[in-house]
């Protein structure tokens, strides 16, 4: 009887033991699966930000070039003939190398989609066995996915979870987009970039788009730019100045303000920051400049007034607008009062 007691109780401390190994076993492919999203998927992100870089920097290189006279006299300063950093067509070796750019930058999009398909082909290996509750649900043991898919479904209707719609929604664009935001973030130019070669923002999608208008200012007049606008869009807003002199300086000291959908009231909370002119002004003022999100869809104003009240006068100005969708200032009021 002393035996057969020890057998039982023997039998009993196994018992949990080997739940927990069974446990453990159903576990682990959840914890394969995890891993390996997490590194196939920061091995993505990794070449989606060095390609997107290396396109952009490429086009960065020839505004720079324009810019500081290697293709020719620099326009603004300069009659034409001249190279103008907006405008591709106004000097050849601009020209070719921007088209040069174009074909590094198309390389690299077909990088980013081959490192998408092979991130794709590397989770689907490993995650596929999981069932439908272990990859979306919410209940334990799972990878409690269903939060990211709630927001898949809210942009994607009818969508339903599994690996392959998960895949496409929260390892597709969206990832993509992320990536090519931190791309922005380490390359600043890359708005004004996006923006000069026609096409490009279908390829990179994630970094907004700058546009830059022009204008000039009598000494203590307005003028007043419209902008579209879409409810929770960012938008950014700078000034920059232009050689009024012939000898790098400003007669311009540019005032902001930013005017809701009725063309009268300031938008409320705006974070206005100044910083020192690009061409600095002859009274020793810095630049203003905002970032804002569009608090409802509409038609914005952008007014830029020439303040006299630290002794500049008037001059010529550009105005640089940075939203998701590239969205174009258009002149409503010149030189009004304020």
């Amino acid at each position: 009887m002393k035996r057969l007691g020890n057998l039982v109780l023997a039998v009993l401390v196994a018992m949990p033991a080997a739940a927990g190994a069974q446990e453990s076993s159903d576990i682990k492919p959840l914890i394969r699966c995890q891993r390996k999203i997490a590194r196939a998927g920061s091995t993505y992100a990794n070449r989606t930000v060095r390609y997107t870089l290396r396109c952009t920097n490429e086009i960065s290189e020839c505004q720079i070039n324009c810019e500081n006279g290697v293709y020719g006299p620099p326009c603004g300063e300069n009659p034409p003939p001249c190279c103008d950093p907006n405008d591709p067509g106004s000097n050849a070796q601009y020209a070719d190398c921007l088209d040069n750019a174009q074909e590094i930058c198309d390389k690299m999009d077909a990088k980013t989609v081959a490192a998408e398909q092979h991130k794709r082909d590397a989770i689907t290996r490993v995650c596929s066995q999981l069932t439908t509750e272990q990859l979306c649900g919410a209940s334990t043991p799972g990878l409690n996915f269903v939060t990211l898919n709630a927001g898949c479904e809210a942009l994607i209707p009818g969508y339903e979870c599994n690996l392959e719609n998960f895949l496409d929604c929260v390892g597709g664009p969206l990832q993509k987009q992320l990536a090519e935001q931190m791309s922005a973030l380490l390359d600043p130019r890359a708005p004004e970039a996006i923006a000069l070669i026609p096409g490009l923002d279908t390829q990179i999608t994630g970094i907004p788009i700058a546009r830059k208008v022009s204008g000039s200012l009598a000494p203590g007049k307005a003028d007043v730019w419209a902008l579209d606008g879409t409810a929770e869009d960012p938008v950014k807003v700078l000034v920059r100045l232009r050689d009024d002199n012939g000898n790098g300086t400003s007669n311009l000291e540019p005032v902001l303000t930013y005017i809701g959908t009725d063309g009268v009231t300031p938008v409320p909370n705006v974070s206005f920051a100044t910083a020192p002119c690009n061409v600095p002004n002859v009274c020793g003022r810095p630049c203003p400049q905002f970032k804002r999100r569009f608090p409802f869809t509409g038609t914005y104003f952008i007014k830029i007034q020439a303040s006299q009240a630290n002794g500049c006068t008037g001059g010529d100005y550009q105005i640089v607008v940075v939203t998701p969708g590239g969205n174009v200032p258009t002149l409503i009021a010149d030189d009004v009062n304020p």
